[in-house]
């Protein structure tokens, strides 16, 4: 079993500006790794490019220069038919947007990627965890009349019945109380103690703490690595950016 999951190495990724032939750049030479079991978190102040480079780590944006490999596989080098069998059966996603299709009820949404990949689909586990994470909503209610905190437990819990074995999670908490962010964040320290590779990116400095290891992102770059962290540490680390 390989336990380096995540290894991306001199990472860059710029984006062109308006119409002009000039590019800016987003990300500047990252490199880091992530093992199994790890849980990870990604701090910074807003635009300092966190989510571009959870992109860049997961496969959904390639790099402009620099190699990202997932459990071995660069997927940036995959068909893309192949690129998108890997991520469905290998990596979970929690998109800061939801990512759900409107049109079909929330039961339909988080079994969609099981059916896919001609997977199970264990309605009783699913069940216990909407339970489990204070869905109140009927299941069979379609996405467009959930409120925004409903939509984002649906998003969590299509991951947790994945069993993937890398979950990038993108603010997964962003629109929930502080009882709902508490269970969420328990449930994926959970799959991280079973042995998943978590990266999430959060502006939530005490949930950051809780983490394994804390990446600090100033204007692209990265700045500091933080095995154990503590609140405290990040919190010095994100002043000494700004200073």
């Amino acid at each position: 079993m390989i336990n380096q999951v995540i290894n991306i190495q001199n990472v860059t990724k710029s984006v062109s500006i308006g119409n002009s032939k000039q590019t800016l750049e987003i990300l500047h030479d990252i490199s880091l790794t992530a093992n199994a079991g790890e849980f990870l978190s990604i701090v910074g102040p807003s635009g300092s490019g966190k989510s571009t480079l959870l992109n860049a780590m997961s496969g959904l944006s390639k790099p402009t220069s620099g190699q990202v490999t997932i459990l071995g596989t660069n997927p940036y080098q995959l068909r893309p038919a192949k690129a998108a069998a890997f991520r469905r059966d290998q990596i979970g996603f929690i998109f800061q947007s939801y990512n759900l299709i409107p049109a079909l009820p929330a039961f339909d949404n988080i079994v969609l990627p099981l059916r896919l990949a001609h997977r199970k689909v264990d309605k009783e586990k699913i069940t216990q965890l909407l339970k489990q994470i204070n869905f109140e909503a009927n299941p069979s209610n379609f996405v467009s009349d959930l409120s925004g905190g409903e939509q984002q437990k649906v998003a969590i819990v299509r991951v947790l019945v994945a069993n993937s074995r890398v979950i990038f999670a993108d603010e997964p908490t962003g629109a929930l109380d502080t009882v709902s962010r508490k269970i969420i964040f328990d449930l994926l320290r959970h799959l991280a103690n079973q042995g998943v590779c978590i990266i999430m990116v959060t502006h939530d400095i005490e949930m950051a703490a809780a983490t394994d290891k804390a990446i600090t992102l100033s204007d692209g770059h990265l700045e500091k690595v933080i095995d154990d962290p503590t609140a405290e540490e990040i919190f010095q680390a994100l002043n000494e950016e700004k200073s």
